[in-house]
């Protein structure tokens, strides 16, 4: 896969917040020109993915905001969404491989929406919780609460670099410098 910073006013753009919208309601979106402000920051990074397994495709495939504080070993995924002209077709796989060819080094953590059954996507939920865990994503047992609500961290280790609490929180704060009141707990 091929991976394009997205850029403001540019074709990328479009595509890329159009995706965005899609994939996730607007409780859970922070307004674009946020995103595009924050990937200003060292480590943090707005990418379209091209996948290279369809190569008649001109568009992007999927899209990834990460976080990695410089010189850390912790990434954290914080939106991916796949265009959904191409869901289902391995998409959201092999960016995740890519991502750990890419990183090497970094143990990976995303967030998921709480699987409860009183949900009212409660089996969207469940099903994108089994992606995570076929791709070697475990629960933390934590819950991340911040102002757009609660979501269940998971997490995928390498060698070397496991995951704590106190590097996520850390990496959190980099991300907002702690405006946003996010809170990190055991999960009860």
């Amino acid at each position: 896969m091929r991976a394009h910073r997205v850029r403001p006013l540019t074709r990328a753009d479009r595509w890329a917040r159009r995706v965005y919208q899609e994939a996730f309601p607007p409780s859970e979106r922070l307004p674009w020109t946020a995103l595009h402000a924050l990937s200003l920051r060292p480590g943090i990074d707005l990418v379209a993915w091209y996948d290279d397994a369809d190569p008649g495709r001109t568009s992007p495939s999927a899209l990834t905001w990460t976080v990695r504080r410089p010189g850390e070993s912790l990434l954290y995924l914080f939106y991916l969404a796949v265009d959904p002209t191409t869901r289902g077709r391995g998409v959201g796989s092999r960016l995740l491989a890519e991502l750990s060819r890419r990183h090497p080094s970094c143990t990976i953590v995303l967030d998921v929406e709480p699987v409860v059954d009183d949900a009212p996507n409660a089996e969207q939920r469940r099903r994108r919780l089994a992606f995570y865990e076929r791709a070697g994503f475990r629960d933390t047992g934590l819950v991340l609460t911040d102002a757009t609500g609660e979501y269940w961290p998971l997490v995928r280790e390498v060698d070397g670099a496991p995951f704590s609490a106190e590097r996520y929180r850390a990496l959190l704060h980099h991300l907002d410098r702690g405006l946003t009141g996010t809170r990190l707990a055991p999960r009860g």
